[in-house]
């Protein structure tokens, strides 16, 4: 009998858009058995650097090299927002797989037709949700539907960043209508409100109000954005904004009537404060146990759940089980950013108040 010693081929990936958030994206396909990262793409000639920094071995200008490419079977895309759905489209069409940042797209029909699109043809989509495995985040989500906080009294998520006049105008799209789709929500916001609706469920938009009064000379959009939302029976309120003087700080409190707590998705991530049953408190105790400080291959607050996510986006491609996270759970998210801003624009403070 013969022993076939041949090692299987490694899968081959490619990352479409080298900016801030792509270094997650390489440590997280790096650490993936069978895995390589071969192709970084950016129309920047700065790709150059960026592959020989990580050790890529090929780089191009082209998404079309990219995309043509009959090795390369799976992608990231991590460009600027209004490109995310002409070339998660555009991957599908070429039978790639695709992990792409958020948001999934910028309108919410054509986000409900990538998600059917990529189904059809037995490709796995995913949108960037590091958060939603947090383990923390998880945790929360786990005490909130075994009843251990009780029936739930009101969420409150907030988000306060730091950006300058110089982040929007030293850009071609941050801040524009066309180019971002908002600012402080579709961006930076986005994961408060996309881990809510993990813990919470389907949230309804009942008012927003949004103003631009610190950075209204350099973006079109909104600096500040408030929202009050409806879980079933719930009140929802999120705070967002990067009109502030901290870098970053987010928080999440989940307050019931059997029990409350506090995390925040920063890294790591931290539980402020948990109150209720003796059950509770031993299980928010074994997550104060279990958590343990890794270093960020990115930007410190981007965490490090890329690579949790990319994990589970491999056995997707490897075996054909589903993710944790289902591809429509972006759409989802999508239409609550959507109905916010509805709301908010309709009644936008001038940035001259």
């Amino acid at each position: 009998m013969t022993t076939d010693t041949t090692a299987p081929a490694k899968r081959s990936h490619a990352i479409i858009g080298c900016g801030r958030v792509a270094p997650n994206h390489v440590d997280g396909f790096g650490q993936l058995s069978g895995w390589s990262v071969d192709v970084a793409c950016d129309r920047d000639p700065a790709v150059a650097r960026f592959a020989a920094a990580h050790g890529i071995p090929r780089w191009t200008q082209s998404v079309r090299d990219v995309l043509e490419d009959p090795s390369v079977g799976s992608v990231s895309i991590a460009v600027d927002h209004a490109q995310h759905g002409p070339l998660v489209r555009q991957a599908l069409q070429a039978g790639k797989h695709v992990l792409v940042e958020k948001p999934i797209c910028l309108d919410r029909r054509e986000a409900r037709e990538l998600v059917a699109f990529a189904a059809d043809r037995g490709l796995v989509l995913s949108t960037v949700a590091q958060h939603r495995y947090d383990p923390l985040v998880l945790a929360l989500r786990s005490w909130v539907r075994e009843g251990l906080l009780g029936d739930l009294v009101y969420v409150t998520a907030s988000l306060q960043a730091r950006r300058t006049n110089e982040y929007y105008t030293g850009s071609y799209w941050r801040g524009r209508r066309t180019g971002e789709g908002g600012s402080a929500l579709i961006n930076q916001g986005y994961h408060c409100l996309d881990a809510i609706r993990w813990i919470c469920g389907d949230l309804t938009v009942r008012d927003a109000m949004a103003s631009a009064r610190f950075l209204g000379d350099a973006l079109e959009t909104e600096d500040t954005i408030v929202g009050l939302l409806q879980a079933a029976d719930v009140p929802v309120t999120l705070h967002v904004t990067v009109a502030g003087r901290v870098d970053w700080r987010t928080r999440l409190e989940v307050v019931g009537g059997d029990g409350t707590a506090v995390i925040d998705l920063d890294h790591p991530g931290t539980l402020h404060h948990c109150a209720g049953s003796a059950d509770l408190l031993r299980r928010a105790e074994l997550e104060r146990a279990r958590s343990h400080e890794e270093t960020a291959p990115g930007i410190d607050y981007y965490g490090i759940s890329h690579r949790r996510q990319i994990a589970d986006f491999g056995r997707a491609v490897s075996t054909g089980a589903a993710m944790m996270v289902p591809a429509a759970a972006a759409a989802d998210t999508l239409d609550t950013v959507l109905d916010l801003y509805d709301q908010a624009y309709a009644s936008r403070v001038p940035a001259a108040c």
